[in-house]
């Protein structure tokens, strides 16, 4: 089979009927179960639709690796796999079942573990890792002569309570699996802090500074759990697929009142947001299990079914799954790092990209659409190119249907082996992507293509953007797929001319683009600027890069109004941020002669150069320094002594969006060094002599304080982006900040403000064009908030 036959529907059809031959030949019954599925999937329950996929799995594996010709290289992955099995063993039946269970933290502190080394040494040796540990423990366990191998046992039983219950023996493991077991959760201390106070007001901050993570620029600032914690995790799912109580994808909710028929209600968080589960359904129950049997294809393919865009989800991306894992006591299972660990496993094989985009287009644990529809003939412009608008592109195309996608933001264009499209738009040949790490650039050095909208400028280096680029490739390969830059809907093009050149249908996508503006004295003074805009700039300007020459200025101290998850971003990157700006000035200053240039400037711009030029020499000493002494450079200590960066919110953090729905990313904010003062309603800006902001002014519990800041950065939420209701106002019509809808007969209807409604009522209400347009994504109320239900 060629390249070309995995991108057109007939070679998928052929490709499908191998697999089916396949299933055939090896399992006659499980053929007829597939077939019955097909024809009528939705007779099946979710429970017996589960067991197919999972019959299926080990025989789809076998198909994709003879199909890519990776049998020796996917086995290598899966030994190395195996080569953590007995962690996973020997915490459930060993740690858990038999040492948390005989000891107490009393006796753990009791032990004498320099007495214990002698004894433990010989057995997995000093200090002990804990891969030896668990595999000496497993043989011990597994051997014949249990009387010889009790001393033994005993002695590493000593080791294990030690290490699991004891201060000296945490800190001796301080990202341990094996030694490491789920605590229960306090919805209202999720967060580790402690307190200080400056001027007055008390403020939040990490509570032990050993955690500091000290920032280099903006390359990526996570890349996420190792295999061996991944499938911890894994392991750690119940697979509750088997009862049918996977709420982590189809949500928790309440018993049945009466045994009334209907779906019962959500149940709530602690905080009141319905707990809804993936708002995508996807069967991660089911992924789980086949990542933790070493199923590494069919995990994926299992988890593409209902989340083919999964390069856009996972790991610091989305946790709707997790609020509602059925752990809801303890610590869930880290499903978003699972998801993103499937798709880094396959992108590693040869050929791996080509694995995943394949089961985008052909998929046949997808019983409803394993292969895209024939042509329907119908063109749909998708304006907006953000999570919203990429992954309807990416559904309408397997639905049969052209799609034109437009994007405001200009575009850059890809090499055209990648994509298959050369600089005047023609269809050239491609090859297959052997290596994933062929599209892999650094992010601090990467140039921004436009593409993606908010997870492009919106979301920072926490998550890995060359997702983006395959993300891309999967449409751009398309032949019904084709996309345009630099395109404003309602300007560069209107949507009669589109319905006039012959688009069947308008899908709007452009997101949550106009930010709330507060209206407070000097809230427009220099060093006052937009959250969304400071983001937007420092990521698509290239602020963040030292060979950058944008204009982004921002001063210490910095205050960010505001308790969302921009919010929270914001504060982390103009931390990161400023070094790089004060270290990139004083470079350029030296270039241009030294500070005598400097003399020149005007009073205000002198003061502002000599501070940062004040700031780069500390910093440029301070790395100095922790070279000589062979010790990480203490940049943050620096930072939070000129002011850092402070988020300000008006009510308690426990009640803010950000700790409500993404508490995880409080932590790491305040593990990057950023303070936060809860309770603080900002008043006015104050200003100095010049003008530019000196100060913020908050009213905490009646009384009036002023917080240092030289920046104030707003991030009191955005709206849906609806300015083209306001250009156009006669064709289309709002239901409150949002567009009106309507449902397939006409009538206007308000939709629900759920990600799981009975029925998405997406077509737009507009007595000028019918129900020839609808909207998505952050433009509508049931799928607003974040990227996965957009």
């Amino acid at each position: 089979m060629q390249a070309k036959d995995l991108y057109h529907r007939s070679g998928l059809v052929a490709l499908d009927q191998s697999f089916i031959a396949l299933v055939e030949r090896r399992e006659p019954e499980l053929y007829q179960r597939l077939m019955v599925a097909r024809a009528a999937p939705d007779d099946l329950s979710a429970k017996a639709e589960a067991e197919l996929l999972l019959a299926l799995a080990p025989l789809l594996e076998v198909f994709l690796t003879q199909l890519f010709d990776i049998e020796e290289e996917e086995a290598k992955l899966i030994g190395r796999q195996r080569g953590y099995d007995s962690l996973h063993s020997v915490k459930r039946d060993f740690v858990q079942r038999r040492v948390a269970k005989n000891f107490t933290a009393e006796q753990a502190a009791a032990i004498d573990i320099a007495q214990l080394e002698d004894r433990v040494e010989p057995l997995c040796g000093w200090p002990v890792r804990e891969i030896h540990f668990a595999n000496r423990v497993a043989a011990l366990m597994a051997a014949e002569d249990q009387t010889a191998a009790a001393e033994s046992l005993h002695h590493l039983e000593a080791y294990a309570a030690w290490a699991l219950l004891t201060e000296a023996g945490r800190a001796a493991h301080p990202e341990s699996i094996i030694f490491h077991l789920p605590h229960k959760t306090d919805p209202q201390h999720l967060v580790d802090f402690t307190t200080d106070e400056l001027d007055g007001v008390r403020r939040m901050k990490l509570g032990d500074s050993s955690r500091l993570r000290q920032r280099q620029g903006f390359a990526l600032t996570d890349p996420g759990m190792g295999i061996a914690a991944v499938l911890s995790e894994a392991n750690y799912c119940i697979w509750c697929h088997n009862q049918g109580r996977d709420s982590c994808s189809t949500g928790l909710r309440e018993k049945p009142v009466d045994g009334k028929a209907g779906k019962a209600a959500f149940k709530k968080s602690p905080f009141g947001h319905d707990l809804t589960g993936c708002p995508l359904d996807e069967k991660i129950s089911e992924m789980n299990f086949l990542k933790a049997n070493h199923l590494p294809l069919a995990a994926l393919a299992v988890a593409t079914v209902d989340n083919p865009m999964l390069a856009a989800t996972g790991h610091r991306i989305c946790n709707d799954c997790m609020k509602a894992c059925v752990y809801q006591k303890q610590q869930p299972v880290d499903i978003p790092q699972i998801e993103t660990r499937v798709l880094k496993d396959v992108l590693e094989l040869p050929l791996g990209f080509e694995i995943y985009s394949l089961l985008t287009r052909w998929n046949p644990l997808n019983l409803r659409r394993p292969v895209p529809l024939p042509e329907s003939g119908y063109t749909v412009m998708v304006v907006g190119l953000g999570p919203a608008g990429y992954t309807l592109a990416h559904h309408l195309l397997n639905d049969g249907h052209r799609v034109i996608a437009i994007d405001g933001l200009k575009i850059e264009p890809l090499e055209p082996e990648l994509n298959g499209v050369n600089d005047r738009g023609l269809a050239v040949p491609f090859n297959l992507i052997r290596k994933s790490d062929e599209l892999k650039e650094r992010l601090d050095h990467r140039i921004s293509g436009g593409f993606g909208g908010v997870a492009e400028y919106g979301i920072t280096v926490r998550w890995d953007k060359n997702y983006l680029k395959l993300i891309r490739l999967l449409l751009q390969r398309r032949d019904g797929f084709a996309l345009f830059g630099g395109v404003r809907f309602g300007g560069t093009i209107t949507a009669e001319q589109a319905l006039a050149m012959g688009v069947d249908h308008i899908a709007l996508c452009t997101g949550a683009g106009r930010p709330t503006v507060l209206p407070m004295p000097n809230g427009l003074a220099r060093g006052v600027r937009q959250a969304s805009d400071f983001l937007m700039a420092l990521q698509l300007t290239g602020a963040g890069k030292s060979e950058s020459l944008a204009n982004l200025q921002i001063r210490l101290p910095v205050a960010v109004i505001g308790g969302g998850l921009t919010a929270i971003d914001t504060a982390t990157e103009s931390l990161a941020y400023y070094p790089l700006q004060v270290e990139k000035f004083l470079t350029r200053i030296e270039a241009l002669g030294g500070e005598s240039i400097v003399a020149t400037w005007s009073v205000e711009d002198q003061s502002i150069a000599r501070e940062f030029i004040a700031h780069a020499r500390a910093l440029r000493s301070e790395r100095v320094a922790a070279a000589s002494e062979n010790r990480p450079a203490n940049l943050v200590g620096l930072l939070q002594s000129w002011g850092g960066s402070t988020l300000v919110y008006r009510r308690k953090l426990t009640e803010s969006p950000s700790y409500t729905l993404n508490h995880e990313e409080v932590a790491k904010a305040l593990e990057e060094g950023i303070f936060i003062v809860e309770e603080a309603a900002p008043v006015a800006v104050e200003v100095d002599s010049y003008g530019a902001t000196a100060g913020l002014r908050v009213t905490i519990n009646g009384v009036e304080k002023t917080l240092a800041a030289r920046s104030v950065l707003v991030a009191a939420g955005t709206q849906p982006n609806t300015v083209w209701q306001r250009e156009a106002s006669d064709s289309v019509t709002l239901d409150g900040k949002y567009f009106q809808a309507a449902m397939a007969n006409g009538a206007m209807v308000t939709p629900v403000k759920s990600a799981k409604p009975d029925e998405a009522e997406v077509l737009l209400y507009s007595p000028t064009h019918g129900l020839r347009m609808s909207f998505f994504g952050d433009l509508h109320p049931s799928f607003a908030g974040n990227v996965v239900k957009a």
